[in-house]
């Protein structure tokens, strides 16, 4: 079996190659909005260093978000384009259980900076999920925690920009892990959890946006 898995849901672009449930090679790079730019060389870099070619592969993976709109839409754009003209099968991985990947004692708490003073915020307990993607107003995550936190369990915060917040006022034991793998999504964690989940049909697999886009389609009609 092998597997590639590409994430572009933030500043941090990155793809893996997994062969049996190996990682044989991985690289990112952290390149603002230029994913569009920088993704395929990447892609075709790491496959030209395994020896690989597109059809040799038998699942995509790739990072749905919830994160950069533009990254977002570049990674599933490519990778269904290139699963569907190899014949590969495709999963889609929600990139904040991929920063939390390995982490399953007590609250987990995964961060994505979401703009506009904003975060995308997931929960879970014991992999149960307890609080979905959502966005939420920076000032208020730390008390949604407060909230959600049981009485004397372990909470672990993942994702660089909950460096940003005051912790101390939370009454449950915090511990921020945000050095990675745990600072943003990467791909070498989409893989590992797409490894062990079903595919989809390409239709299917659609973008987690969590909040709407800015940009929106326009509306049809003269007086829409």
């Amino acid at each position: 079996m092998r597997l590639a898995a590409i994430d572009t849901s933030t500043t941090l672009g990155s793809v893996a190659l997994f062969e049996d449930g190996v990682l044989i090679s991985e690289d990112a790079h952290r390149v603002s909005n230029a994913h569009g730019e920088s993704l395929l060389p990447m892609v075709n870099a790491a496959f030209s260093r395994a020896g690989w070619r597109p059809r040799d592969v038998n699942r995509w993976a790739v990072g749905v978000g919830p994160g950069s709109f533009t990254g977002i839409r570049i990674a599933i754009s490519t990778v269904k384009g290139i699963a569907m003209a190899a014949g590969a099968e495709l999963v889609g991985v929600i990139s904040l259980d991929a920063l939390a990947h390995g982490l399953d004692e007590g609250l987990i708490v995964s961060m994505i900076s979401a703009g506009k003073g904003e975060a995308f915020v997931q929960m879970r307990r014991s992999g149960t999920l307890i609080l979905p993607p959502s966005h939420i107003r920076m000032g208020d995550v730390v008390s949604r925690v407060q909230e959600i936190a049981n009485h004397g369990e372990s909470v672990t915060i993942v994702g660089e920009v909950a460096v940003e917040l005051d912790w101390t006022v939370v009454r449950e034991p915090v511990s921020l892990t945000v050095c990675a793998p745990h600072d943003l999504p990467s791909a070498a964690a989409v893989g590992r959890l797409a490894a062990k989940s079903s595919p989809v049909d390409a239709d299917a697999l659609e973008p987690v946006y969590v909040r709407a886009p800015d940009i929106t389609m326009p509306k049809t009609g003269f007086f829409s």
